[in-house]
Order: structure tokens, then sequence, then C-alpha cells
């Protein structure tokens, strides 16, 4: 039996690529494909709060950063076919790939082949497994119960939970047909777990009527004085925050019917419901956002062998990724009512709310005179009406009724006006319209955004001075009246020495402030549906013995569906996106109310919902109105490898091209005017322009006034790629690669509110955020060259020393337009950025250990850190000169070993050092600090630093083998710093500035002790996890 060994220096590579296949992966102390990506050097990945990119976690989005570029710019494949999220051009919480269905990960950071593209930054293949000749199975378990079974609160509360399974091999009497099935369920109890100080409230006795205790009650009373907490602080130790339950399973089949042909099959499943740690709900979070995910990949392969020297492969996938993430619905006293609604709907008119808490309390309201109580039973905004179906309804096709009792809804035996027409039921009252069911998931129903409510009225303190206002002892509707003084019950401090208060507002309005939550809801709602259909076609040729030619074309098709509200309870005045196409509410007659013929309302007008019938702009010309955009992707390419003995030359041409299937606003001339639009008078009611017979007119503000727009068209790039590998010796080698390489802006901007495009003012005037998408932005573009010796200077050691050069361009920025009184920003192509660095990376393949150590020194400017990054509500155009992203890590350092010991012990270790992320100081200017505008990012925060061990002692028994021991991750317990305070460059001291402003509320304090209690700021300690692996073969 001959067995071939792989070199380490391969001499047909032109640039970069690493490959870690399965049995590195197990011999790691790595729990998921991040911590892959992450033993990359050049790789960073984003988890501050105060650096990434807002709302990217909570979405279940990964900001991750390669060579200095920006996050969104890798392609993620899997078997060759992509998987990122085409909404947000990136992976996340919902793409887990369970590392059993793994065979092998490729990673090239820049320098690919003309092969792949719509990407700036890397490539990441996932090459998935399939079943053998025999059968086998796998089983991996790991938890932390270990860890709290040794007293460890901290991995108690994690409540980490993690099971694999796989098993495949060949049908039994199909002996060319193979499957295999794997799956992985992860549990973690607590997203985060900090550790806080022990500064917590004591609860105070209740004093004796003889007084006798009062002396202890004092003692207590100054102690909380003392520690400065408030009472819902009283938590000491580590706390745990939120939950993550994900679950994948994958299945393939492989049928081989000739030694010539091999088809694929497979499908891919994957499940994910998290609540994130929010700083703001720590005390309470029951109006959190909760996010659920779920992903179907289905995936289909053709492989043929024509000749000896030609073969191709087929390959098609449809891959549907569906995100929500929203906000229980909670009726926490069971009164019928829900939460939202008593907070909504105040108990008389003396309160803004009612008491969620209390059955006994419900909303009402008075008459004018104030001798008539009338219950309330509808919300208006979202039509709900107690004792309904939860769910949004439209009341104006409602039969009108005589409100007898003055509750809003229709009670038996009160008179109605019994309407006729489609839709309406003759001898029976017709309610209202249920317009949209909430979503049921996980034991709940999920608020629409109609149902949210602001929090602000109930952070801090408000929310005791709500509960006080709404005590039945000194509510003005309480039998019989009793008027105590407010302040014994808690509404204002005295500051006598016994009151209790000290927390609430002094007479003169003097508190603490702390930005926490008690009530009311997170300010995002965001549900999406991405669908993508892939084919793809190569074929490779061995021309000659030196030429090989590789061609291949993919056609990508999208279905996006998306709708996200921010802030949803400022009603019109909320920041709305949907990809759905424009339409007029009219109902199914067509008619408005200023219509000829409009006699009443139909079902369906006024529902915030598209009934067939209804009148739209038809922007994807397919003759029916989407609630989705469709665009289209088709790429090409041809790759030629020329081999001589001294010398490999790859060069490939691609072109990608792309149409937003969409409309743009245009100018007379019919060209596209994104940041502009153009009207004119449609006299003819036609719904077009007529030229030289209509007026036109970059002003609203004309009689019967309709936009002018034209359709998106085909636009494309051609990518040159060129790259060659120098044979100085047998094992010695110099490459040099060079590319052009494009990417497809990210949907979401392309699409940004682009369904208000028909009604330009409604759009600038609809919320507080003025900004639209462009589907005119052509693909964004990054320049790079590298180079690197590759020399193996024995049989187990190489090393790799290289650097490389990125200019990029075009990327997206906001440009702020101007349209009549109206300023706005649209989406554009402007930004810019540049990146080059220093790689060395050294290989051991021995026979008792493997080791990987990688280093980057690199540098990473641009004029802006990410498309979002102008959206300040500051209408200034981006910087016009290039700084140091808050990315940027000049010193990146990776190492990775696992050997196989004698007695069957096996270690696997990696650590990571990486230079902190450069912030912009704080210096004085007067008495207060401000930033440091003319220098930013010139400070830089502490390393991170870690180590992670995997021990493990093997058993075998026949073709059994069994792995126990331990996956301890940053196994020497290191503090390191995930944010900083500006002013002092730490995350313990946030400067004598703002702790000089602790202190009992007065004219010189306003923030308690546990306001810089800020655990969060670090990255996790020390965790330790028992580890069993099976395997049979």
């Amino acid at each position: 039996e001959v067995y071939g060994e792989k070199p380490l220096v391969e001499k047909g590579q032109t640039s970069r690529k690493i490959t870690i296949d399965s049995e590195t992966i197990e011999s790691l102390p790595i729990r998921d494909l991040n911590e892959v990506y992450a033993l990359q050097s050049g790789v960073v990945r984003v988890q501050s709060r105060i650096h990434g990119i807002p709302d990217y976690e909570e979405k279940g989005l990964e900001e991750v950063h390669v060579r200095g570029g920006r996050s969104g710019e890798i392609a993620y494949m899997m078997d060759g076919m992509y998987l990122r999220n085409p909404i947000f051009n990136v992976i996340g919480t919902g793409t887990r790939l369970n590392l059993m269905a793994l065979r092998q990960l490729d990673w090239q950071p820049g320098g690919f082949n003309a092969e792949y593209g719509d990407a700036m930054s890397a490539v990441s293949n996932l090459h998935t497994r399939s079943g053998g000749k025999k059968f086998q199975y796998g089983l991996r378990y790991e938890t932390s119960g270990v860890g709290a079974s040794m007293g460890s609160s901290y991995d108690e509360l994690r409540g980490y939970d993690d099971i694999s399974i796989g098993l495949g091999g060949p049908i039994w009497g199909f002996n060319k047909l193979s499957y295999w099935i794997s799956g992985e369920y992860t549990n973690n109890s607590s997203a985060r777990v900090f550790e806080f100080d022990d500064k917590i409230y004591q609860l105070l006795p209740e004093l004796l009527s003889d007084g006798s205790n009062y002396q202890e009650y004092l003692n207590i009373l100054d102690d909380n004085k003392e520690n400065l907490v408030q009472p819902w602080d009283n938590e000491a130790g580590f706390r745990g925050f939120g939950f993550r339950k994900t679950w994948d399973v994958f299945g393939k089949l492989t049928f081989k019917p000739t030694n010539k042909i091999r088809l694929n099959a497979s499908y891919w499943q994957v499940a994910n419901h998290q609540k994130v740690f929010n700083p703001a709900f720590i005390f309470w979070d029951d109006g959190q956002t909760e996010l659920f995910e779920d992903t179907y990949r289905y995936y289909l392969e053709y492989n043929q062998s024509v000749t000896s020297r030609t073969f191709f492969t087929v390959r098609t996938t449809r891959f549907i990724q569906d995100k929500f993430l929203g906000v229980r619905w909670q009726d926490s006293d069971d009164d019928g009512r829900p939460d939202w609604f008593e907070w909504r709907h105040s108990a008389g008119p003396y309160e803004n709310t009612s008491d969620p808490y209390n059955p006994d309390m419900v909303p009402y309201s008075l008459s004018d005179n104030g001798d008539t109580l009338y219950y309330t039973m509808v919300d208006p905004r979202s039509g709900w009406y107690v004792g309904s179906e939860p769910g949004l309804y439209n009341w104006d096709t409602a039969e009108d009724f005589t409100d007898l009792n003055g509750n809003g809804i229709w009670d038996q035996g009160e008179p109605w006006v019994d309407r006729d027409g489609t839709g309406f039921t003759d001898g029976q009252w017709d309610g209202p319209e249920l317009v949209n069911a909430l979503y049921e998931r996980d034991g709940s129903y999920w608020l629409e955004p109609e149902m949210y409510e602001d929090y602000v009225p109930f952070m801090d303190y408000n929310f005791l001075q709500n509960s006080v206002g709404l005590h039945p002892a000194i509510h003005p509707q309480a039998y019989p009246a009793i008027t105590p003084d407010a302040q014994y019950l808690g509404y204002f401090y005295s500051g006598f020495a016994d009151d209790p208060y000290y927390y609430m507002p002094t007479f003169n309005g003097y508190v603490w402030t702390e930005g926490r939550i008690f009530g009311g809801h997170s300010s995002l709602f965001n549900k999406s549906r991405a669908e993508t259909n892939e084919i793809r076609i190569d074929l490779t040729s061995q021309v000659t013995d030196k030429l090989k030619i590789r061609s291949g074309f993919d056609y990508k098709s999208h279905k996006l569906d998306y709708y996200e509200v921010v802030a949803p309870w400022l009603g019109e005045g909320a920041f709305v996106q949907t990809f759905g196409e424009f339409w007029q509410d009219t109902g199914p007659d067509s008619l408005l109310p200023t219509d000829d013929g409009y006699e009443a309302p139909d079902r369906g007008q006024g529902n915030n919902r598209y009934d067939p019938g209804e009148p739209y702009a038809d922007a994807n010309k397919n003759g029916k109105w989407d609630a989705y955009r469709e665009p289209e992707e088709i790429s090409a390419y041809i790759q030629n490898t020329f081999e001589v003995p001294w010398m490999v030359v790859n060069a490939g041409l691609r072109i990608d091209a792309v149409n937003y299937n969409t409309q743009v606003w245009a100018d007379t001339l019919g060209k596209f005017s994104p940041g502009q639009p153009w009207f004119y008078s449609d006299i003819n009611g036609n719904g077009s322009w007529d030229q030289g017979d209509e007026p036109a007119s970059n002003l609203a503000g004309l009689a019967q006034q309709k936009v002018l727009f034209t359709d998106t068209k085909w636009t494309y790039q051609i990518s040159p790629r060129l790259g060659f590998s120098h044979v100085i010796t047998d094992q010695a080698t110099f490459t040099f690669n060079y590319g052009i390489y494009y990417q497809t802006p990210t949907y979401q901007n392309v699409f940004l509110r682009t369904n208000m495009l028909e009604d330009p003012e409604e759009l600038f005037e609809s919320s507080s955020s003025q900004s639209v998408g462009n589907a005119s932005m052509i693909a964004q573009r990054t320049e790079s060259y590298s180079f690197a010796f590759n020399i193996q200077f024995n049989r187990y050691w190489a090393f790799t020393l290289g650097g490389y050069n990125k200019n990029m361009s075009q990327n997206l920025f906001y440009r702020t337009s101007r349209s009549g009184v109206y300023e706005y920003r649209v989406f554009s192509n402007g930004d810019y950025g540049s990146a080059r660095g220093i790689e060395f990376m050294l290989q051991n393949r021995g026979m008792w250990f493997n080791t990987m150590l990688q280093y980057t020194y690199s540098i990473a400017k641009a004029n802006s850190a990410h498309d979002w990054a102008g959206d300040t509500g500051i209408y200034i155009d981006a910087p016009s000169s290039e700084y140091l992203m808050s990315y940027d890590r000049p010193h990146d350092l990776t190492l990775s070993i696992y050997s196989k010991l004698p007695l069957g012990i096996n270690a696997g270790i990696t650590a990571f050092y990486q230079s902190g992320p450069p912030y912009t100081p704080l210096i004085f200017n007067g008495r207060d600090p401000q930033q440091d505008i003319k220098n930013p990012n010139s400070k830089r925060q502490p390393p991170f630093r870690n180590v992670n061990l995997l021990f493990t002692k093997a058993f075998k028994y026949y073709g059994l083998t069994v792995n126990m021991g331990l996956n301890i991750q940053n196994v020497f317990n290191i503090i390191n710093e995930l944010d900083i305070w500006p002013l002092t460059g730490t995350a313990d001291e946030p400067g004598e500035y703002y702790t000089d402003r602790v202190g009992l509320p007065d004219a010189e304090h306003d923030k308690p002790s546990s306001y810089y209690d800020r655990p969060w700021m670090y990255y996790s300690p020390r965790q330790m996890n028992f580890y069993i692996r099976i395997d049979f073969k």
C-alpha cells in the first residue's frame, strides 16, 4: 500500500490559501466555525457595543473584517455555492453548520481566482462530508455542568450544553449509494454572564408599632445610602442575561453509478432562538426583543468526466433564510388586557397608564362632567379590542352601530346599520376586519409594531412614580377618598433621616438617571425572508500537459421580503422600511373618498395590507403586486493555468452583472436621477409623461402630479485576475497575485424605502430619518496586490513571508440631496479606503504534533467604517480623508497546536494576541471633555490575549474510540477589555470627571454607584466544559 504526502509548499498555489480538515478541528478547542475563522490572522471579529455596527448582534449578524476591508466583503460558500444573506451580505447565527457535517474548510484571504466573485476580502468554502464505504458514527457532548459542580457560579449560569451526532455509510443493498446525516443542538441558558460588585440594596424591615427595630431600620437605610444603590440593584456577583438555543441538521446522499459520474443531494436546516444582552434591560427584560431564525437549504450536484482530461459540474441550490425579531405578548395580571394595552391607555384621567400588574385596575375614561365611567376596550391604533383574537383590526370596514355603553365595541342588543356589499353578511353585525393575526411561536403571540410602547416613560425612577400614582390610596376615584401626602408612598424624597425614598426625585427635582428600562418595548421590529435560487456550471479541461482551462457560469435570482420598523410608537414618524411595491390602500373597489362613485369603505380599505384590485406601482414589470424585490445576478469566468517546471501562471477574467429589477427616479431625458425626483402633470391620466404636452419640473406642486421613473438595467463589471508562482527550488517558491474584485451593494441599502418613491413628499416627511436607497448604484471595487516567499526547509517545517496592498473605492455612503424645501440622504457610491500588511506563517506537520503560527502586521484606513456610518442625523457628507478604522488591528498573532501523546492522551491549544481597537480620545475644552475630532482614532485600547485548551484521554475498544476530557476557554483567566472609557483608556475607571457625579441626588450628583459597574466592558473569563467524543469506524 502506497501513501502520498501533500507538500507544505505547493508550487501551483499562487496566493495564500489555508485548508483545515475535520481532524484538525476535532483536535483543537473549537466549538463552532466562527472560532475557526478567528484562528486566521488578519481576521477581525467585532463584538464591541461601541465599535460595532448598530443592531448587528440583536439581528443575529456577524461583523467580520478581513485584511482591512469592511464587514460583508466575504464570500461564504458551501460546496461551491453561496451562503450569506443577500439582504445584509453577511452570515450569522442562522447559518451555523454542525462540525460533524464538515469535511474541510478552504480559506482564501484575498488573491482568489476568477471562479470566485461578489467578494472583495476573502472566500470561505465549506466542503461537506459524504458517506464512506463502511458504516461509521460519532457522538460528541460538551457541557459546563462540570465547572458548575465544582462550585463555579459562572459556569452554572452559562448553562452550556452541546450535543452532536453523525452517522453514515453505504445503504444496504445499494453499494453505489451512500449517506451522511449529522446534527447538533446547542443550548446556552444565558447568552452572557457577568460578575457585578457586592454593593446591593438591602431590604428594609417593616417598622414595628413599638419602634423596637427603628435603629435597625436606620442602620440598614444608612448602609443603602452609603452604597448609593437602588431597590432593583439587589443581586451581587454573577448574573446571567438572555439565552441562545440553536440546532441544525444536515443530510447528504451520494450516488456513483460509474467511476465517471457522481451525484450529490443534500438538505440542511438551522433554527436559532436567542435574546441578547442589552444594558438598558439589566433589571427587567420582558419588553426586550427576541430573535427567531430559520434556514433551509436544498442542494443538488452532478459531476461527470467527459474524457480523461475533461469534466464538468452542475450545481443548483434553493436557499431560504427567515428572520423574525420582535417582542412577546404579555398579560402580567391575566386580566385579558395585555401589558402594552394597559401602558397605552390610562386608568382614568389622572395618570398616563393603567397598571399591568394589578387585575383590579383596568383602563377607563370619564365623561366630560365626570359622572359616567367608560371602560376602554379598543385600541384605535392597532384596532385590537378586548376579547378578540390577538392581531391587527381595521375598524373602517366595521358596520356602524350605536355605542350605548360607550366602551367602543358593539355589544349584544345595540342597534347597528346593516351594510350591503361584498364581504358583508346580511342580518348580523359585521365587526372589524382581522387584517393580520399575530405571529405565534414558542408558546406566545408576538407583537406587531402598532402595539409597541415607548420605554422612555418607564425608565429609572419613573416606573415607581407611575405605580405610586396608581396606588388606590391616593387615586382620586378611591372611595372613601383618602389623600395622604404622596411623599410617604415614595413619589418624592423629603430628605428626612428615616425617609427610605432617597432614590426618588427631591422636591428640587434632583434624581438619579441611569438609563435602565422597566416598561415599554425595545425600539426594533424586523422580519425578513431571503430566498435565493442559484445554478452554477463549471467546466475543467487539461488541454495539454502544460495548460489547464477552467470556465463557468453562475445565475442567482433572489426573492427578498423585508419589513423593519424603528421606534414604532412614533406612528407616522417611525422609521419604516419595506421591500413591498407601492400601492394605494383603497380596498378592492380602487376608490378613494375623493373619487367619483365612492360611497363607503369596502372590506380592505385602510387595512395597511394589499388587497387584489387596489392600484399599485409594478416596479418589476411582472404584472402583479409583490411584497418583495427580485434582483438577479449573472457571472461568468475563464481561468487559465499554465504550468512549466519553473513557473505556474494563473490568469483569469471574470464578468459580474446585476439587475435590481425595479425603478429609479429619472429626469426629463430618461436618465437616472436617484437624488432628485422630477414631477410631471398627468393631464390626460394615462400614467405616462407626454413630452411637449404636459409640464415637468424638479419642484413639487404641479396639478395631477406624478413622478418620472425609468427602469433599471443590467450593469456589469469585468475583473482581471493574475497570479504566478516562480519555483526557486523544489521546496521554495515566490508568488505574486494581482486582481480587481467587485461586490454588489447590500440589497438593504439598494431598496431602502424605495416603496415610497411614488410620493417623495410623504417619503421626506414620514420619519425623522429622511434616507432612501438607490437602485442605480454600481458594484463596490477593490484592487489588490500581494506577494509571498514560501519555503519548506525540511519534511516537517515550512514558512511563508509576504505582504499585500488593497485600495478600496466605490464603497457605499450617504450623499446629502435636496428637493425643494426638503433635505435628505441617498445611498451612493463614493467612500474609499486602503489597507496594507505583512504576513508570516509557520507550519509544522509532524508525527507527534502539528503546529500553525500566523502573524499579520497591518494598517487599515478609510473615510468611513461602514455603509450606515453617516446615519447620524447630521446632514454632512462623509469625511474627505482617510483615518484609522475601528477595526484596525496592527498586530495579529494566532497559534494552534495539537498533539497525540502516548497513552492515548491528546492535547490541542489555540492562542491569540491581537492589538486593541483604536479610539478617539476625549480632551478638555474648558471644564467639560469633548472628542478630539482633529485626531480621530489616535489612541488604542489594550490588546486582546487568550489561550484555549482541549485535553482528552482516549480509550479504544474494538472499533470504538472514546475521548474524554476538558475544553477550557481562556485557560489562564486573562482579563481582556472589550470596551473602554475614552477619557482614561481603561474599562474599570471612567475618570474623576464622571465618577464625581456619583452621590445622593443633588445639584452635583445624578448617578448611583451601579452606573459605572459595567462588567460587560470585558471579555468572558475562564470557561470550563466537560468534553466527551465517541467514534466508531
